[in-house]
C-alpha cells in the first residue's frame, strides 16, 4: 500500500449499503476486526453483483484487491478472515451456501436480506440454480439451527412453497420460539409442519408460561417507532 495520505472522497462516488440494525444487532456480538471485515467485504462485493439474486464467492472474495491486504493488517490474514466468515454466519448477517459440480465445491456467501433469504431458500429447494449443472448444499454452523436447518432434521426435504412459510415464520417468531416449537412437536411425534405452526401460533395468541410474545406484531413496530400516531390508522417481521 502507498505511504501517500488519502486525498479523501469524491463528491459522487458508488457505495455500499449498511443497513443501521447492524450496528445494534450484530456488531455487538462481533469480537475481533475480522468479523467486522469480512461482513464488509461481503456487502461491498455482493452489492457489486447484478441482478435480482447477490452473491459473492470465497474465492472471488480473497482476491479482490484490498481484501487480502486489510486482513493481514488488520483481521489476522487468512486464518482471521476464515474465522470472520464462520462468525457472520454464526451471527445471521451473512447467508452461505456450498455449490456442488463438476468442478468441484464452490463456498458463495449472501447478505443476510429479505431478496438473499428468498434466493437461498429456493436454490435449497431446487427451484433455484445459481450456476449451472451445480446442486447446492447448506454449510455447516456452529451456532444455533436456523429454520431451514431445524425443518430438514425434524421434517425432512424443503419445498418452495415451505421455503416461504419458513421464512414467513422466521420473521414472526424468535428463534427460541421456533426451536422449542419443533421440539414440542417432535416430542409428541407430530413431524409437520402444520403442526410446528401451530404450536406458534397457540403461543402468540395464548402466551406461554413466563413469557412474553416473540416478537412484537407490526403494529406494535409501529406504534412504538412513532409514538402512536399512528393510533387510529392500523399489523407484520
Amino acid at each position: 500500500m502507498s505511504d501517500a495520505a488519502f486525498s479523501g472522497f469524491p463528491g459522487i462516488a458508488r457505495g455500499t449499503v449498511v443497513p443501521n440494525l447492524f450496528f445494534t444487532a450484530v456488531l455487538p456480538g462481533m469480537s475481533a476486526p475480522g468479523d467486522v471485515l469480512a461482513f464488509l467485504w461481503v456487502s461491498r462485493l455482493a452489492q457489486d453483483q447484478r441482478g435480482e439474486v447477490r452473491y459473492v464467492s470465497l474465492r472471488q472474495l480473497w482476491a479482490h484487491d484490498g481484501c487480502a491486504a486489510s486482513f493481514e493488517a488488520l483481521g489476522g490474514g487468512r486464518d482471521g478472515f476464515e474465522r470472520g466468515l464462520a462468525r457472520c454466519l454464526e451471527l445471521g448477517a451473512i447467508l452461505g451456501l456450498q455449490l456442488v459440480g463438476a468442478a468441484g465445491e464452490e463456498t458463495v456467501f449472501f447478505v443476510n436480506n429479505p431478496a438473499s433469504r428468498r434466493a437461498v431458500a429456493r436454490a435449497r429447494a431446487g427451484e433455484l440454480q445459481l450456476q449451472p449443472e451445480t446442486a447446492v448444499k447448506a454449510l455447516p454452523v456452529t451456532a444455533r439451527p436456523g429454520i431451514f436447518r431445524l425443518y430438514e432434521e425434524h421434517i425432512g426435504t424443503i419445498t418452495p412453497m415451505v421455503g416461504e412459510r419458513l421464512l414467513e415464520a422466521a420473521e414472526l417468531y424468535s428463534l427460541d420460539w421456533i426451536e422449542d416449537a419443533f421440539r414440542e412437536a417432535a416430542e409428541l411425534n407430530k413431524r409437520s409442519w402444520r403442526y410446528v405452526e401451530r404450536i406458534l401460533q397457540n403461543w402468540a395468541q395464548e402466551g406461554r408460561a413466563n413469557e412474553t410474545p416473540g416478537r412484537d406484531s407490526f403494529e406494535e413496530q409501529k406504534q412504538r417507532f412513532l409514538g402512536g400516531s399512528l393510533g387510529q390508522f392500523v399489523r407484520h417481521r
